[in-house]
């Protein structure tokens, strides 16, 4: 095919702005685009700062509460025939907490994952994050299978059956503001960790049926130092066959865990009146 040549190509000529005027112009979208990108670095600057602090006011009027899975790393705690192990069960209950939580409390956990801690350690976590509330969890480890049912335990010290509740039920929420040794801290929460024991196997025993959690005071070495309110939790012993298998499954576990998460929450109600 012939290619034909245009014969007015050659007056054919394009209009050009002048260079002065494209030179302008290219000034005019630099300086537009500089400035539109300013202004989007100070947008976001306020965002943020906006974000921060309605994130920080909210961290501020939260509550803390620290979890403790009991045990980790090489101590496996209490274990079952079919290899379930103490250490596992804390952990799965402790995040299915947080979960439950999250939306209303800040929730710190003194392990994360399969590694061990000694008992201070577990209660200086809580103490560090000013936490309002302390909770060890745990499973129990009679070697009887027919032993069921969870035990919230608050601590108490050796004032003749140290196993043993006292039989009085606290009428108010407030503690003994008085010095004490480290050891001994735990003693001025007595009131408000027998009544946070006390909500929490309310709500416990309104998931069991029959209704089979207990309370008891006790002085346990894992909630001695932890200058707030604590209590330490046994769900369901592993040597009994039906309740390994419960504590096992995510499921159930949930359940216990919003039960605890209500008992939480009465709690705090409770305490702001």
């Amino acid at each position: 095919m012939m290619l034909l040549r245009n014969k007015n190509a050659s007056n054919l000529k394009m209009n050009r702005p002048p260079k002065n005027s494209m030179r302008a112009t290219g000034r005019y979208v630099r300086g537009y685009y500089s400035t539109a990108a300013i202004l989007f670095g100070l947008l976001s600057c306020i965002l943020i700062s906006e974000t921060d602090a309605k994130q920080a006011l909210f961290e501020a009027g939260t509550p803390v509460i620290v979890i403790d899975p009991g045990h980790g790393g090489n101590d496996s705690g209490a274990k079952s025939t079919s290899g379930i192990q103490e250490k596992t069960v804390t952990l799965n209950l402790a995040r299915s907490i947080a979960d439950q939580l999250k939306t209303r409390c800040r929730v710190v956990l003194t392990r994360s994952d399969d590694y061990g801690l000694n008992i201070s350690e577990r209660t200086a976590v809580a103490n560090q994050a000013k936490a309002d509330i302390f909770i060890s969890l745990h499973t129990g480890s009679s070697f009887i299978g027919s032993i069921s049912g969870e035990t919230v335990y608050f601590y108490q010290q050796f004032l003749g059956s140290a196993l043993t509740a006292e039989s009085a039920a606290p009428q108010s929420l407030r503690d003994s503001n008085l010095p004490l040794n480290w050891d001994q801290i735990q003693t001025k929460y007595r009131i408000t960790s027998q009544k946070l024991a006390k909500l929490i196997q309310y709500q416990l025993n309104n998931v069991q049926r029959p209704p089979d959690t207990k309370i008891q005071g006790a002085p346990l070495l894992v909630l001695e130092g932890a200058d707030m309110p604590a209590v330490a939790i046994e769900i369901g012993n592993l040597a009994n066959p039906s309740e390994k298998k419960a504590l096992a499954d995510t499921e159930f576990l949930a359940v216990i865990a919003r039960a605890i998460a209500e008992g939480i929450d009465a709690f705090f109600a409770q305490k702001s009146k």
